[in-house]
């Protein structure tokens, strides 16, 4: 689509910000960001209001759309906040980010040799320390789990665990959990270990440690899950393995989605001991992967999420749960509703190994269908990282320099968020990386798995660049934890798990849990005082809050809505309001709140209202005016607060209940404006013998005047003598004169009251006593109103600047157009200005783009274009172009045959010499036929003509020969007209009373006008085309 001359673009964008960088000093720090805009941005990074330039130590990569900063051997001195400006044509954004450089860490001084040797930590008085923590555990369902901690600190802390938050006594089952106290021999502090006897897979879970003294509290965290063993073969292998679930005993619910979306299943269960769950599709047992997530939700719920759905994740899903007392089925039968418009081939699971490529590709049914391309929830940009690649109705996506984090689920996606689905998977050390984000209340356990290829290696936990402690990070065999027992807001971040060259990184987000705000305030009252003042009384809220508080009064003029904070204080008791805290004299109203760290009470609003008056001040007074002759004398000074006052003309009092005011008939007009603090006089069109008048204004505490002068104006305005207003259209010459009394005396032209300044689009000359601006070629942005502007006189213009009206060239008539099921239909006009806006109507009603429906813009052209047209498409169009309109009409048939005529086999009796003409009609004029005579494809020679006319296909036989005889097919795709001839010497029988063997089969031609074009079988175009 072609811009007009007034698009300027958009302006720039970010979609992902430069995020903060703490790095070591000597390491190497990156900022990156990603901006949009068009036309694309220019960036530059700044530093302390200074540009930045690239340097040996500094490099700015740019990747696409991807723009960043690059400081290798970083120093204390580099530390500082980075800005990232991106400008265009249409604007301007910028976005910033701190780089801390922290200094290594100094080498550890050898101790000094004392004759007494320090205590180890947690001996001495303090609060809690953790000598060894829990380590995370994974195990078979019923072996023995034992959780050990030890801690220090004195006075000896308590010592208690908690499972997913709960006190062990609060644990539904919790029999066969076992707490030994005690103190190893040898070892300092205090011990408490948890054994779990038969351990069962309800005991998954986060178990924290908590130690308590009273200098303050410590705790500990460790993973444990509980899997179920894998099942051993039956002895007979004749035998039919026992089904996995019982029958269902009802029907199961139904569940519908759209294909792409999300579908999410809860299941409830309570018993004892605690059931085990366990979720089943179409019989067989399901595991957690990239699309089908498995959880406990936080009100204990058992959660199955299927991400994005296709058609083959339709079926029967069930959650069974079991205990020693039973079991129970729910279940729930899945429908993938699936989208109109499909991918012609949809996207396949790939494999890749890290630090090389994997290419995804589909097919949409129509090159022009535009498609994006997303990994998860995701928009994925063309970059060097990910490009994206059409060729023609193809759709790739190359994912380059694979890392563990490419590993995911990947979607191409058409407009109506139409999908089609793949897998990433990224061979390398790590298997089972980190999730995009992880989001935690404050207070509650975060936990981060990472399964990696080998056994026992060390991997590295670190969040925002800084190593986590080891109290926190457990390992076992291909398993990798970190436990973040009741995280805070310090504990949010980039967290990454690191393993040689190869890195898993997620986003842990805390989220602040909500709290009450404060009570009221109660037993408020109003106490009407002295003269202009007003006691306002109120007692603190019961209860009292826990947090600290303040209250908040506020005021409101009686017959307004808004209510204006006056003060806040932090005791309850009494406070006296005086009229000088409100700005306007009036009636007002007061509440009172209690506001603290957890948010605002109810208002309590205290009965009654008060009069109160403000003290007015001066702050800027009344200056002496000179004006020339016929203009306007304007007079204004401000006061400190809101307040009615008197204007004064030579000593004689100006009414102001009305707008505009007369001191007496005939003499001079006047206008008395008020607005806030400021006050206004203007005197209109003031004369020679209006010179020396005195102004004055007085209100209560004030009292001003000042004079008023009239200058003689050296010159005066010929032509014209009042307003001129002008129409133009676009391109046109535009010039506006303004004739003087005085020859080459100056004057200056303002638009909107701004100073024109000259360019090639607006020319100022001057002629003699004549001033022109004159515009070579008028456009839409040249109108508004025009001022020639001298001492003390101006001459006024209001120009209107139109576009000339649009006219259809193509068509002039009305155009029918025919068309069959599920193929391509175009309408087409052509309009005399490319940059004029068109609309499209459909039996009266605006067309909208669509996936079904697009709209196109090609220079003149405007084009409505329906990809698989069917038969609801059909109906009345229009294209609509300010006055003018052109019509169209669309029919779409369902077409069971190609050929019309004839429907079955047809024998032609001839006799040698005469003319026979076989004839096919078919039911597209554009369609290609194959004539065979006894199965070979006849060749066209002077014996035998082809012919063609609009749906008529012909074979003539100008001079029949014996040898012509035989079978003759018109054959198109799946179907053929069948013709037998017999060619004789002479006629056998008389009996026929038609002599002319000729089979000639022709239609009546429709009385309407029909259009085909020559396009292939899924395009119809009507129109200039």
């Amino acid at each position: 689509m072609k811009a007009g001359s007034g698009d300027q673009g958009s302006p720039p964008c970010f979609l992902r910000f430069p995020r903060p960088v703490r790095v070591v000093s000597g390491a190497e720090a990156e900022l990156k960001c990603v901006v949009l805009g068009e036309p694309p941005p220019t960036v530059v990074w700044e530093k302390g209001g200074q540009q930045l330039v690239a340097s040996e130590r500094l490099s700015f990569p740019v990747d696409g759309a991807e723009h960043g900063l690059l400081l290798s051997s970083a120093l204390p001195t580099d530390a500082g906040v980075y800005v990232c400006r991106a400008r265009n044509a249409a604007g301007e954004a910028y976005a910033a980010a701190a780089v801390t450089v922290l200094e290594p860490p100094a080498p550890e001084p050898e101790p000094p040799v004392a004759e007494h040797p320090l205590p180890p930590p947690g001996t001495g008085e303090g609060a809690p320390v953790f000598l060894t923590g829990p380590r995370s555990q994974w195990v078979l369902r019923g072996a023995e789990v034992v959780l050990t901690c030890q801690v220090g600190g004195l006075p000896e802390p308590t010592l208690y665990w908690e499972k997913d938050g709960m006190a062990l006594d609060e644990v539904w089952d919790s029999s066969h959990f076992v707490l030994e106290r005690g103190c190893a021999e040898g070892s300092p502090g205090a011990s408490l270990e948890l054994r779990i006897l038969a351990a069962r897979l309800p005991d998954s879970g986060v178990y924290v440690c908590h130690a308590r003294n009273a200098h303050g509290h410590a705790q500990a965290g460790a993973l444990l899950q509980v899997h179920q063993p894998p099942e051993s073969p039956p002895e007979d292998p004749d035998e039919a393995p026992a089904p996995v679930v019982e029958p269902l005993k009802c029907a199961p619910k139904t569940f519908w989605v759209n294909e792409g979306k999300h579908a999410k299943f809860r299941c409830y269960v309570m018993g004892k001991p605690e059931p085990e769950i366990e979720w089943h599709w179409e019989g067989r047992p399901l595991l957690p992967d990239r699309r089908r997530l498995m959880y406990r939700d936080r009100d204990g719920g058992f959660v199955l999420k299927v991400l994005y759905c296709q058609a083959k994740d339709r079926g029967l899903y069930v959650c069974a749960a079991r205990n020693s007392a039973g079991q129970t089925l729910s279940a729930v039968q899945l429908h993938v509703k699936e989208p109109r418009l499909r991918f012609t081939r949809p996207l396949q699971d790939v494999e890749g190994r890290e630090h090389g490529i994997a290419v995804l590709e589909c097919k949409v049914p129509n090159s022009r269908i535009p498609t994006a391309w997303f990994r998860e929830d995701q928009r994925l940009l063309p970059c060097r990282k990910y490009e994206q690649i059409e060729e023609g109705p193809v759709r790739r996506l190359i994912i380059h320099r694979l890392k563990a984090d490419d590993d995911g689920v990947y979607l191409c996606e058409m407009r109506g968020r139409v999908r089609t689905v793949a897998n990433v998977t990224v061979k390398g050390p790590i298997l089972k990386r980190l999730p995009r984000k992880l989001d935690v209340l404050e207070g509650e356990n975060a936990v981060l798995l990472v399964e990696t290829r080998e056994a026992a290696v060390e991997g590295r936990w670190s969040r925002d660049g800084e190593e986590l402690p080891a109290t926190c990070q457990s390992s076992c065999g291909h398993m990798h934890a970190l436990v973040l027992p009741g995280v805070t807001r310090e504990d949010a971040g980039e967290v990454t798990f690191s393993l040689g060259n190869s890195r898993t990184t997620t986003l842990l987000r805390v989220k602040c849990v909500k709290h009450s705000p404060p009570g009221p305030p109660v037993l408020a009252e109003m106490f009407k005082g002295h003269k202009n003042t007003v006691l306002l009384t109120w007692k603190p809220p019961e209860p009292a809050p826990e947090t600290p508080f303040i209250y908040r009064l506020e005021r409101q003029e009686v017959g307004s809505e808004d209510w204006i904070q006056c003060f806040s204080i932090e005791k309850a008791g009494a406070v006296e309001v005086p009229g000088d805290c409100v700005p306007s004299e009036g009636d007002y109203r007061f509440r009172v709140c209690t506001v603290s760290e957890h948010g605002r009470s109810p208002h309590v609003v205290f009965h009654g209202s008060a009069h109160l008056v403000p003290t007015a001040r001066l702050v800027a007074g009344l200056e002496d005016v000179q004006v020339y002759d016929g203009e306007d004398a304007v007079f204004s000074l401000d006061l400190s607060t809101i307040i009615q006052g008197t204007w004064f003309l030579n000593g004689e009092e100006l009414k102001a209940d009305e707008p505009e005011g007369q001191v007496e008939p005939g003499a001079l007009r006047y206008r008395i404006e008020q607005k806030g603090l400021q006050h206004r006089l203007v005197l209109r069109a003031v004369t020679h013998q209006d010179s020396g008048a005195l102004v004055g204004f007085s209100c209560p505490g004030v009292q001003d005047s000042a004079a008023l002068t009239i200058q003689e104006s050296p010159v005066h305005i010929l032509s014209p003598q009042e307003k001129v207003s002008l129409t133009f259209m676009t391109s046109e010459r535009v010039v506006l004169t303004c004739e003087l009394s005085r020859a080459d005396f100056p004057a200056t032209w303002y638009k909107e009251g701004q100073k024109v300044e000259e360019s090639e689009a607006l020319l100022v000359k001057l002629d003699g006593r004549k001033h022109r601006l004159i515009l070579p070629e008028a456009r839409i942005q040249d109108s508004g109103e025009f001022e020639c502007r001298t001492e003390g006189v101006s001459a006024f213009f209001s120009i209107t600047v139109q576009d000339p009206p649009v006219h259809f060239v193509e068509p002039r008539e009305h155009v029918f157009v025919h068309a069959i099921t599920s193929e391509c239909v175009v309408l087409s006009c052509e309009v005399d200005q490319e940059e004029a806006p068109v609309r499209w109507y459909k039996d009266g009603q605006e067309v909208e783009e669509s996936d079904f429906v697009l709209l196109e813009v090609d220079g003149p052209h405007r084009r409505l274009v329906l990809p698989a047209a069917q038969p609801p498409d059909g109906g009345e169009f229009q294209c609509v172009a300010g006055e003018e309109r052109v019509y169209f009409t669309v029919t779409i048939t369902d077409v069971a045959s190609w050929i019309v005529y004839p429907s079955g086999k047809v024998y032609v009796a001839a006799v040698r010499l005469e003319r026979v003409v076989l004839t096919c009609e078919l039911c597209r004029p554009w369609a290609e036929v194959r004539w065979t005579k006894d199965g070979e494809q006849v060749v066209e020679s002077p014996a035998l003509l082809l012919q063609k006319e609009d749906t008529v296909r012909r074979l003539v036989l100008p001079s029949v020969q014996l040898e012509d005889s035989g079978e003759y097919r018109c054959e198109i795709e799946d179907e053929a007209a069948s013709f037998t001839v017999t060619v004789t010497e002479s006629y056998q029988s008389q009996e026929s009373a038609n002599s002319n063997p000729e089979l000639n089969v022709l239609l009546r031609k429709p009385k309407t006008r029909r259009l085909w074009s020559r396009f292939p079988p899924w395009r119809r175009t009507a129109g200039t085309e």
